[in-house]
């Protein structure tokens, strides 16, 4: 048999020419490409803003911030305020203090309320779709093969806004992950349907 690209003598049951590697036959061997997996969605976790809380947040943390800056940075500020021979260095400590809290606070509440709006959490039968924060922005996976257990906590304030930290253990290939999702909307709907995919995922494991 001879080739018919290149005229190279081949033997008869030759499949391809053994120069030029042109097919011998008419027929093309179909080539399996496996399909996208596709899972339906079973919820969504997006955690709210809720201005009180983060509000009450903010201000112990301000409160803190200005109280150090005071130690630290009015004591400088005075100290040298006294060499220049101000009367007032005093003032020193307490203009410190006021700007500090304020720009904790108006930045703790900046950074809060991006991230809050930033972060989605969308639960499939084995694997969940998360964003980190704002100032990610990139679409992270984390794949397991079920969900060990699950818990949920609620702090004072956050039960005064019908919110709570929703926590779970996931099972991964090479080794279990621990997610933790804070300040959940109605927290008790949001547990119930996590053990209800537990539950599911028991199914499908046996």
């Amino acid at each position: 048999m001879q080739c018919k690209f290149c005229g190279q003598q081949l033997p008869n049951n030759a499949i391809c020419c053994s120069r030029c590697g042109g097919s011998m036959t008419n027929s093309r061997k179909k080539i399996y490409i496996p399909e996208a997996r596709k899972e339906e969605m079973v919820f969504n976790i997006k955690p709210a803003f809720d201005p009180a809380t983060l509000g009450v947040r903010a201000f112990f943390l301000a409160l803190f911030i200005s109280a150090v800056s005071m130690a630290i940075l009015g004591t400088l500020l005075t100290v040298a305020l006294s060499f220049m021979g101000s009367m007032n260095s005093i003032m020193g400590f307490w203009i410190t203090g006021g700007i500090s809290f304020i720009l904790t606070f108006w930045v703790s509440m900046y950074v809060a309320k991006k991230n809050t709006i930033a972060r989605k959490f969308t639960f499939y039968q084995t694997r969940m779709e998360y964003t980190y924060n704002a100032f990610d922005g990139k679409l992270r996976y984390l794949e397991y093969t079920s969900i060990l257990d699950s818990s949920v906590t609620k702090g004072p304030l956050q039960r005064m806004s019908n919110l709570g930290n929703i926590s779970f253990v996931c099972v991964g290939s090479f080794h279990d992950y621990i997610v933790a999702i804070g300040d959940v909307r109605d927290p008790d709907y949001v547990y119930k349907k996590i053990l209800d995919l537990i539950e599911v995922n028991k199914e499908l494991n046996k």
